[in-house]
């Protein structure tokens, strides 16, 4: 799964990029959620965080939309929850589901600002697998 990591560098750097308009960034970000859609594989290469790294650079460069961060995180987490309720014995559901929470464990840590939103989220995680009471 290389062509993830290396093309989420990529997608990454050209996300902080100062020309780059809002529809772009907002593209961005649907390539995160697309790429955590059709995981099939456990990701071997980072790629999660490399995931990561584009949110965060779309949250950071001053073109982006308000709210497309926050908007961003409730969708996801929404149809990742969503997909793996529908198929609970679907090993690929539970790798996107694992995959998400890794991605937003990431930006946690390097993103404070983004903690408010996020660990809800992750927190959540945690009690679904049946880890926090």
């Amino acid at each position: 799964m290389a062509f993830i990591a290396h093309g989420s560098d990529l997608l990454a750097a050209a996300a902080a990029h100062p020309k780059i308009t809002t529809a772009q960034l907002q593209q961005a970000l649907d390539v995160v959620a697309n790429v955590l859609a059709q995981q099939k594989k456990p990701f071997l290469d980072d790629e999660e965080e490399r995931l990561a790294m584009i949110v965060l650079r779309v949250s950071q460069n001053p073109n982006h939309a308000t709210g497309s961060i926050s908007r961003f995180f409730n969708e996801t987490d929404i149809i990742r929850w969503t997909d793996y309720t529908e198929h609970p014995h679907n090993n690929e559901a539970y790798y996107r589901v694992s995959s998400w929470k890794r991605l937003m464990m990431t930006l946690y840590f390097m993103a404070p600002s983004m903690q408010p939103t996020l660990l809800p989220l992750v927190t959540k995680y945690f009690q679904k697998m049946g880890y926090l009471d």
